[in-house]
């Protein structure tokens, strides 16, 4: 029986699968968290995959669900899970999510003008903990909110991240799995697009499990990841060395 990925790539503690992860998911072991920036269902542009609201088989939130519920399966009790949403959809959280959530903001300090009366300025974040045990928290800095540093993003354009059509912050990352991912655990991301959770998670210390279906985004999320394993971190003891035989060992920093 053949695997339903069709690349599946280890570098150190980050294993990343070219694939639909509704495939994959049933196939994973246990994790600790889920971090996740899916599709938002609005009609963005990707490479391949169509975000057309009607697109979607039984609806976005249906589609959606679906795979949440899929990577909630593998956490353990009082386990953290984050989302990230579109402003538009707020009404819809309610019927998309059956938990009892609530929301982190996502800021921003560069705002896209749009014509609108009011700017978006945050993602909407839909939170919940696994139900059974005390959630985990760091207690340093655990509010609600959270103002990203989006000018790496913005006014780097030859970043690689870039060649996605939208990078998530790093830094707004790293602050939900530093405030309530404890040390030494397993974070998944079902749609780990470019890999900003998976550098995140390496840069931390954790571990990263993520599935992405577009080869050139994979492929992205993996030189992004192997960066990250080259960069010491500055306050802490540097991440170990990827393992042997990753796809880019012999490249260059």
């Amino acid at each position: 029986m053949s695997e339903p990925w069709t690349r599946k790539e280890i570098i150190g503690d980050a294993t990343l699968y070219l694939g639909d992860c509704r495939d994959i998911l049933p196939t994973l072991g246990k994790v600790d968290a889920v971090v996740t920036d899916p599709p938002f269902g609005v009609g963005f542009k990707y490479a391949s995959h169509d975000d057309r609201p009607e697109a979607y088989e039984g609806g976005y939130g249906v589609w959606l669900w679906s795979i949440i519920e899929a990577a909630e399966r593998l956490l353990p009790a009082g386990a953290p899970v984050f989302v990230w949403q579109a402003g538009p959809h707020i009404r819809h959280f309610g019927e998309w999510f059956p938990r009892d959530w609530r929301l982190f903001v996502a800021a921003k300090n560069f705002v896209q003008m749009r014509p609108t009366a009011m700017q978006y300025a945050y993602d909407p974040v839909v939170a919940w903990w696994t139900p059974g045990a005390k959630p985990w928290a760091a207690g340093t800095a655990s509010r609600d909110f959270h103002i990203a540093n989006t000018a790496p993003v913005v006014a780097t354009p030859q970043n690689i991240e870039k060649g996605h059509p939208c990078p998530r912050p790093v830094d707004q990352v790293g602050h939900i799995i530093d405030q309530w991912v404890a040390p030494g655990s397993v974070v998944l991301d079902p749609f780990t697009g470019s890999g900003t959770t998976g550098v995140a998670a390496v840069r931390s210390g954790r571990a990263f499990v993520g599935c992405e279906m577009e080869p050139a985004y994979f492929d992205i999320a993996c030189r992004r990841i192997e960066e990250a394993y080259r960069q010491p971190r500055l306050f802490d003891e540097p991440p170990p060395k990827p393992v042997q035989g990753s796809m880019f060992d012999g490249e260059a920093a």
